[in-house]
C-alpha cells in the first residue's frame, strides 16, 4: 500500500487488502461469531476505497484525499500490528472516528 503509486494503484491495493480480510472472515463456522479484526479491517477498507469509488466521488481532490487517507491508515497500522492493545484502539478509532460507523450503545 504505502509503496504503490498514487490514485488506482492505491485504490487497487486497498481493494487487495479488504478482500484478504473478507477472506479471514469466510474461514468462520457456522454459528461463530466472526472475528474482530478482519472485520474491522473489512469494514475500514471498504469505506476508505469508497471515498474513491462511490457515487458523487471521483474528483480529482476527492481521489488525493483519498489516497492520502488509505496511505495514513496503511502506515498506522503498520505500527500497531504487533501489539493487542495499539491494534485494538487503531481498529476503534478508524471504524468509528475516520469511517464514521456508529459505535454499538452498551
Amino acid at each position: 500500500m504505502l509503496d504503490v503509486e498514487d490514485g488506482w494503484p492505491t485504490y487497487d491495493a486497498g481493494i487487495e487488502f479488504q478482500g484478504l480480510a473478507m477472506s479471514a472472515m469466510s474461514g468462520t463456522p457456522e454459528g461463530e461469531y466472526l472475528p474482530d479484526i478482519p472485520v474491522a479491517l473489512n469494514l475500514i477498507w471498504g469505506a476508505l476505497t469508497d471515498e474513491m469509488d462511490a457515487p458523487g466521488r471521483g474528483s480529482p481532490e476527492q481521489d488525493a484525499a483519498a489516497v492520502r487517507h488509505m496511505k495514513q491508515a496503511a502506515a498506522e497500522w503498520l505500527t500497531v500490528v504487533d501489539s493487542p492493545d495499539d491494534r485494538a484502539t487503531y481498529l476503534d478509532r478508524w471504524v468509528h472516528d475516520e469511517c464514521g460507523y456508529e459505535r454499538n450503545p452498551s
